[in-house]
């Protein structure tokens, strides 16, 4: 009686088990290898096109000289007109 509920049990979980079985064989990583792959930017050459130190020092003062107050316009209107009717 032991070994019939023994071979029930086997056969139980063996049926269970196939369920988890993949019908495709393996890639052997290959799709994580291609995902990896598409995720890793390549490395590119500077060129002579890049900026260049003067370019980056005026790139600098310009982004200084943003920062400091404009001198008053006095009475003058923003659109030029004067200010005599």
């Amino acid at each position: 009686m032991k070994s019939i509920r023994f071979t029930l049990a086997v056969v139980a979980l063996m049926s269970a088990l196939t369920g988890c079985a993949v019908d495709t064989p393996s890639a052997g990583g290959n799709t994580v290898r291609a995902i990896m792959a598409s995720q890793i930017v390549p490395a590119q050459p500077h060129g002579p096109a890049r900026t260049d130190a003067a370019a980056a020092v005026a790139a600098y003062g310009n982004y200084q000289r943003s920062y400091t107050t404009p001198e008053s316009q006095g009475d003058r209107s923003s659109f030029g007109l004067s200010g005599k009717k």
